[in-house]
């Protein structure tokens, strides 16, 4: 008779969909194209979590990927080799996670931020380098020069999509042959929330095979209209030449509300200023603002409840994101788990993490994200729920405290008979229900519960 419990001494098992997404299909470096990604907003709507744990272009898909590394991939897959980041927040674990870019194939250099500058601000900074316009007191230029290349690729670190390697290419094909100064992906949202963003309309778009099944001219932008005649929303994905960043950094402004005429944000101000609505800034040329329709996946995780739902969309396989876990029927599995598979229920999809002990009762799904290193007692239920793996804390004086170090406090325990649903879970030791809660885990290792749409007053970025 089998024993009740046993290891699974199971190893990462990287599949081939992995390796290629990550580097060994990566074209012939670009040396034209630059990568800069924005991530540099404070992330107060996922509070507290942004504020203790991790900052959000961080945050981990599928129990391990962080949101912002996938567009480091998509870069390289795509032939890019330099890509840059703006920091403003939690700025050392992202500058540790991604290092100099080398695991990734890639040359990755950071502009370090005291407060945000702006969508503007911040891609001017990583285009231009030390050669940008500095607006506030005590600014420090970029540590590196201004980048010798035509374009730039400019997502924001907090957007998931399927708008992979494949469709940036064509993206650069049609911003080049149209001759486009600023090219930018439209997504439809339903009408009903165009009071809720940025929506463009075309001027005599072209329709397209495919994915991006529509281009043309923006004629007009509409910031948060309810009225506007169009519902394509500005997906934070652009195309920006070198030459119109040039035009527009002697305009920029600081990214404050007290400013006089403000100059910092692709919606509020650049978009208007290339259409010729923003008396203030006048372009010396007329540039090109294009735009293009993009049919397919596409999340703004900018609320704890958008977090879920992209989770459950890379455990359905709708996103292309490949775990660095073994796959298998009912999901992911990691490494060194404790688990008997006979005597726990598993409701797929779930993800499994390194190390996790799941004991004999347990259920597990659907849509169970359990980070590395988890124990889940006898009788717990998990679904609809994210659990990270435990990652460093930072105290109200702003010092970090290792992982390694919190292990003591952190315990990362469910303990026996616990429900928890519809909840994000940084760590700790969780002995009730939960259902649309965020956890966090204080320095004491106690837990601070909130509702799960819990939003802090004041500065939303």
């Amino acid at each position: 008779m089998p024993p009740s419990w046993y290891s699974l001494q199971v190893p990462i098992l990287f599949d081939s969909a992995f390796w290629e997404d990550c580097w060994t299909t990566k074209r012939e470096i670009r040396e034209d194209v630059k990568c800069a990604i924005l991530a540099a907003g404070l992330g107060k709507r996922m509070d507290p979590l942004t504020a203790r744990h991790l900052p959000k272009p961080l945050f981990p898909l599928g129990g391990k990927v962080p949101m912002a590394e996938v567009w480091v991939r998509r870069a390289v897959k795509s032939g890019i080799g330099a890509i840059s980041m703006n920091l403003c927040v939690m700025k050392e674990p992202i500058k540790r996670h991604f290092r100099d870019g080398t695991k990734f194939g890639a040359r990755i250099e950071f502009v370090e931020e005291e407060t945000p500058s702006g969508t503007l601000g911040g891609v001017c900074k990583q285009a231009l380098g030390a050669t940008a316009r500095s607006v506030t007191p005590g600014e420090e230029p970029a540590p590196f020069p201004a980048f010798s290349g035509s374009t730039l690729i400019v997502p924001s670190g907090d957007i998931v999509t399927n708008f992979g390697s494949e469709l940036l290419e064509e993206m650069y094909d049609i911003h080049k042959r149209k001759g486009s100064a600023f090219t930018v992906v439209l997504v439809p949202v339903p009408w009903e929330r165009r009071k809720d963003y940025g929506t463009a309309v075309l001027d005599r778009p072209e329709e397209l095979q495919g994915l991006v099944s529509r281009s043309g001219r923006v004629g007009e932008f509409r910031e948060k209209d309810p009225e506007s005649p169009s519902n394509l929303n500005n997906a934070s994905i652009y195309m920006i030449e070198t030459e119109l960043l040039r035009a527009l950094d002697p305009l920029r402004t600081a990214a404050a509300p007290s400013v006089a005429d403000p100059f910092y944000d692709f919606g509020q101000h650049v978009f208007p200023a290339m259409l010729g609505q923003l008396p203030h800034a006048p372009l010396p040329r007329d540039f090109v603002l294009w735009g293009i329709r993009y049919d397919g996946a596409w999340f703004d995780v900018g609320q704890k409840r958008d977090y879920l739902r992209v989770n459950e969309y890379v455990l359905d396989g709708k996103l292309d994101l490949s775990l660095p876990y073994e796959r298998l029927p009912w999901g992911f599995l990691g490494s060194d788990v404790t688990i008997d598979f006979s005597q726990v229920t598993i409701v797929p999809p779930v993800v499994i993490g390194n190390g996790c002990v799941i004991e004999r009762g347990a259920t597990l799904g659907p849509y169970a994200v359990i980070g590395d290193g988890w124990v889940v007692e006898e009788g717990a239920t998990i679904r609809n729920a994210v659990l990270w793996e435990r990652y460093s804390y930072f105290g109200d004086d702003g010092v970090e405290v290792t992982a390694k170090e919190r292990m003591l406090v952190d315990r990362h325990e469910v303990r026996r008979g616990v429900t928890i649903e519809e909840s994000i879970v940084a760590g700790g030791t969780v002995r009730e229900d939960l259902s649309e809660n965020t956890v966090d885990v204080n320095e004491d290792g106690s837990l601070g519960v909130l509702p799960i749409d819990y939003v802090p007053s004041g500065q939303r970025a």
